[in-house]
């Protein structure tokens, strides 16, 4: 039963999440997604009507904005079927002139396209043609381009029909894009790794917001740290020479005159005097006892 319920809605998201824009096409999958669950339950309203409420909460308050009904209404994969109904809902109608009065400024432009609205309505022009019709009916089909090749009858239309048909309803542009080789070297390394201990460590270890803003701090400091040391490596392996160091010059630094107090000049050739006298006087001495034991001797010798 689960199924039954799930499986046209995620038929629903693929759609919105392919590479062709689809603001034209998420009205009217929404439409079949709900057709094709109350036909699995043989249109049984008792057993498909809790999750038809679900839905409708969900798309009411996100899903029902102008651009997705003006999206809805000039998609012709859904338009030229469904005329009679989109028709007969004044919602239809009234979104298109909100998006007009939105994105035109110019009142002639806009009355303009109002007028050309007409010709979109009666197929007229260039949407009878064979090959517009043939296009149209495959859903797989660009509605954007088909009013490029199609709507030239129509240029003010035109315009305004694929800026909000080339609109998307997804968060695409925001992801990040993995390469083949980078999806399988994180599986790998994942693999290795208990589930929690991968979330502590991506949170432990993104100091610096990396996983938010993509950019990796301090590269190229490091780069600039692994040149220095690379280059202070290179100085400290190189062989010193041996250099002739300049010898250092004497510095010669003028004699200060000694400058004498006048007691030292009074007094002091005084004490150099008596210190002469008494060192001749030791000598006199000296020399009295030695020429005294010399006569001695003499006498001694006479005898």
């Amino acid at each position: 039963m689960a199924v039954n319920f799930f499986e046209p809605l995620a038929n629903v998201l693929r759609r919105m999440d392919s590479d062709v824009p689809a603001m034209g096409f998420l009205h009217g999958c929404m439409l079949e997604a709900k057709k094709e669950i109350a036909m699995r339950f043989d249109n049984n309203e008792n057993s498909f009507k809790v999750a038809w409420d679900i839905i409708d909460k969900r798309w009411d308050n996100k899903l029902k904005t102008p651009l997705h009904l003006a999206g809805y209404y000039l998609n012709p994969y859904f338009y030229y079927p469904n005329k009679s109904e989109i028709e007969l809902d004044d919602s239809f109608r009234a979104t298109v002139i909100a998006c007009i009065t939105k994105t035109v400024e110019d009142e002639e432009t806009q009355d303009n396209i109002i007028e050309e609205l007409n010709v979109y309505q009666e197929q007229q022009g260039t949407f009878g043609h064979d090959i517009a019709v043939r296009q149209r009916r495959n859903k797989n089909f660009n509605p954007a381009k088909w009013w490029l090749n199609h709507g030239t009858s129509i240029p003010n239309l035109r315009l305004l029909a694929t800026r909000i048909l080339n609109l998307t309803c997804n968060s695409s542009g925001c992801e990040r894009n993995w390469s083949d080789f980078e999806q399988t070297k994180a599986k790998r390394e994942n693999k290795s790794k208990d589930p929690l201990e991968r979330e502590m460590n991506d949170v432990l270890e993104d100091d610096a917001n990396e996983f938010i803003t993509g950019l990796v701090p301090n590269a190229n400091s490091d780069k600039d740290e692994e040149h220095g040391g690379a280059q202070v490596g290179a100085t400290i392996h190189e062989p010193q020479l041996s250099q002739p160091q300049p010898k250092r010059k004497r510095l010669v630094r003028p004699r200060k005159k000694k400058i004498r107090s006048l007691h030292s000049l009074l007094y002091g050739g005084l004490e150099n005097e008596a210190a002469v006298s008494s060192s001749e006087s030791e000598d006199n001495g000296d020399g009295d006892i030695s020429m005294h034991q010399y006569s001695d001797s003499d006498d001694l010798g006479d005898e």
